[in-house]
């Protein structure tokens, strides 16, 4: 009986966990070292970049955030600009007191180069190069760009007529190496 009843709890949880996987989807990590490196270094929104203190944040975009979340393990801070957590313009995750990753996710702001939601993966190639890797990501496609000297890495989510839906700038972490 105690058998049983351990299958009847394991079996869910080791279904959801299955369910829960995407096959389609390659982490970025994979692509690392056949894609060749890209020039990110003065990528930026509203002269907010990778490695700028919290206090940039606020004063580049002349605003303090309109939602901070914060969570403990691991320890960052998350600033959130837009009309809510869900329909945000840009938001900046804050690890150590600096921006490691934002996501751009309207086109009140852009890339470096000009790229806003909305624009073609065209558009991307155009301004970014043919440097790039593309694999899937929740049913989404993604082209992204290394920047292997100052350890960044740029992915353009794209909707399936080809059309930029969010922007991704971050940090690399050191086993991408």
């Amino acid at each position: 009986m105690r058998i049983k009843n351990y299958f009847l709890f394991i079996f869910p949880l080791i279904l959801l966990l299955v369910a829960s996987c995407d096959p389609s989807s390659t982490p970025k990590e994979k692509y690392y070292s056949s894609t060749k490196s890209t020039n990110l270094e003065s990528e930026n929104v509203q002269l907010v970049s990778i490695g700028s203190s919290k206090y940039e944040v606020a004063s580049c975009l002349k605003k303090k955030p309109k939602f901070i979340e914060i969570t403990e393990q691991p320890p960052y801070t998350t600033y959130i600009y837009g009309k809510s957590t869900e329909k945000y313009d840009v938001e900046f995750k804050i690890v150590d007191n600096q921006v490691s990753r934002y996501d751009l996710i309207s086109n009140k702001y852009a890339t470096e180069k000009g790229i806003h939601t909305g624009d073609s993966k065209q558009s991307v190639v155009r301004a970014y190069g043919k440097n790039y890797y593309e694999r899937e990501d929740t049913g989404a496609t993604i082209i992204g760009y290394f920047d292997k000297t100052h350890k960044f890495n740029i992915e353009f989510s794209l909707d399936d007529k080809d059309k930029v839906g969010g922007v991704l700038v971050q940090k690399l972490n050191n086993e991408d190496e």
